[in-house]
């Protein structure tokens, strides 16, 4: 089956704002990852495609977070009492040629349309963030290489992978007063290599390594603006960051496997704000959890995936998600 991304928010630079609402001084500006990153969308059967032609996959993701934390993974105190729950549907198209290049190669592309509900809730007392609702993300696009499944002697596939150069574009809703948007304001470049290895029959792991890289958001968004080194904040870029989408599963009856899938995410430069570095702004995240996979026929497939989030570093640390994605080829 094809498979992509699953919104995740990459919420804040949070660790010098806790130091700073501390000390009684201003916060630093706040750099997010892009709200269009696949962290834990994808998980069983992986490497796998559908059908030769044009297929289509929906994704309806719940996530609830109810705090922030720091650089060093504690509970960040300048809120008092947040909540923040993201609703995500993902329309997914993505095209396969019959033809192969190459001994067992299929172009295609896929495209990806985000609509994101964000609701936050801060409390009474601490710092507060603004939400933008409902609206559409990010779209991303890119041209995409499957290869044929690697058979062994009997005919039964023992791995299959697929490589793709996905641009994520700013596409989405956004406002430069607000702190939690559906969109990044920029553009930035996702390749990722996907893979199924199946070491037995009924046995599958699955891996998907994602790279990072964000341009720079001319236009950062603030409800509360403050300057930067004493100089007003004329632009911000994310740090460059990698991840990997994992899972296992065993088919238990035909047609319908359970298994563990996960996701870790690291940064691994830092944020900058006018071209400088944002000490202690790099995000880390572990989810894992159980899930499930029914193959409905060659072409339709459905899977339930749900995460816990641990080791999270400047960000939201989501207590529950929940997705439930559906597959059809046409």
């Amino acid at each position: 089956m094809k498979t992509s991304l699953a919104i995740t928010l990459g919420l804040f630079t949070l660790a010098a704002l806790d130091t700073a609402m501390a000390a009684d001084g201003p916060p630093p500006p706040s750099v997010n990852q892009p709200a269009g990153i696949n962290l834990g969308g994808t998980s069983f059967y992986d490497g796998f495609a559908g059908p030769p032609g044009l297929n289509y996959l929906a994704y309806l993701k719940y996530q609830s977070a109810s705090s922030f934390r720091n650089n060093n993974g504690k509970e960040n105190t300048a809120f008092d009492n947040p909540k923040l729950n993201v609703v995500t549907l993902i329309n997914q198209f993505s095209y396969y040629s019959p033809e192969t290049i190459g001994g067992g190669a299929h172009l295609g592309w896929s495209l990806l349309v985000p609509l994101v509900s964000l609701d936050g809730d801060f409390g009474d007392a601490g710092a507060k963030l603004k939400d933008n609702a409902f609206g559409l993300g990010d779209i991303t696009a890119g041209p995409q290489i499957q290869f044929d499944p690697i058979v062994d002697s009997t005919g039964r596939p023992v791995f299959v992978q697929r490589v793709a150069f996905d641009v994520i574009m700013p596409t989405g809703k956004y406002d430069e007063d607000k702190d939690l948007n559906q969109g990044s304001n920029t553009y930035s470049l996702n390749p990722y290599w996907a893979a199924t290895w199946m070491p037995a029959p009924r046995w599958e792991l699955s891996w998907r390594l994602h790279y990072l890289y964000n341009f720079k958001n001319d236009d950062p968004a603030s409800s509360s603006p403050v300057p930067f080194e004493g100089q007003p904040v004329r632009d911000t870029q994310a740090g460059k960051s990698a991840w990997i989408n994992f899972a296992a599963s065993y088919e238990v009856i035909p047609n319908l496997s359970v298994g563990i899938n996960g996701y870790y995410f690291k940064q691994l430069s830092d944020d900058q704000v006018n071209g400088q570095r944002l000490e202690d702004s790099r995000e880390k995240v572990l989810g894992i959890g159980p899930g499930l996979f029914w193959k409905i026929s060659e072409g339709d497939g459905f899977w339930l995936n749900t995460y816990h989030e641990t080791q999270v570093e400047n960000r939201a640390k989501n207590d529950f998600a929940v997705q439930l994605r559906f597959a059809h080829a046409f």
